[in-house]
This record gives structure tokens, C-alpha cells and sequence, in this order.
């Protein structure tokens, strides 16, 4: 095989390359699978950081939602919200008993 066979295009009719054309076509096609897994690979890693984020942002909601629903549920929080609706519940001005059995 000399290079001026290969730029000539006689080489796609020389009988080495007839003999060798199933190892050929291997070839190929593990070459589209590699370049296959390297994009799907990019894509997952590419899909993994956006669900990491997406986490980070409904930890962080959770976290606001927490807080709120702490201060809402604070003893002051509930008598103010009572009082300001004008019900006649109070809390209580006498501490709490425990009953010894």
C-alpha cells in the first residue's frame, strides 16, 4: 500500500481492505457508541446539576416556610391574631397544674 494508492482511491479496491472491511465496520460503529456515551454522559451530568439546583431552591423554600409557620404559631403570634378577629378566648393567667397520680 503507497500513499499514492490512498490518493488515488485505489486502495477502496485493493484486496486487504475487502478482507478487512467486517473488522473495519467494528470499528466504526464503536466509534459512534463511544461518541454516543460521551454526549448522553454530558447530558445526564448536565441534568443532574440542574436537579441540584432545583433541591437547593425547595430546601431553601422549606426553610422560609418553616420560619413562617414558626412565627405564626408562637403563643404572642396566636393571641395577637385572636384578638384582632375579636374573639373572646384568652390565654391563660394561671400556670399550668400537673396532677400527681
Amino acid at each position: 500500500m503507497k500513499l499514492q494508492d490512498v490518493l488515488n482511491g485505489n486502495i477502496f479496491s485493493s484486496d486487504w481492505l475487502k478482507k478487512q472491511y467486517k473488522l473495519i465496520g467494528l470499528i466504526l460503529f464503536l466509534v459512534m457508541v463511544y461518541v454516543y456515551a460521551g454526549y448522553r454522559a454530558e447530558q445526564q451530568h448536565k441534568r443532574l446539576g440542574d436537579l441540584q439546583d432545583e433541591l437547593q431552591d425547595a430546601e431553601y423554600e422549606l426553610l422560609t416556610l418553616q420560619s413562617e409557620l414558626t412565627d405564626m404559631t408562637r403563643q404572642s403570634s396566636v393571641a395577637g391574631e385572636l384578638e384582632r378577629r375579636g374573639s373572646r378566648l384568652q390565654t391563660n393567667k394561671t400556670p399550668a397544674v400537673r396532677i400527681q397520680p
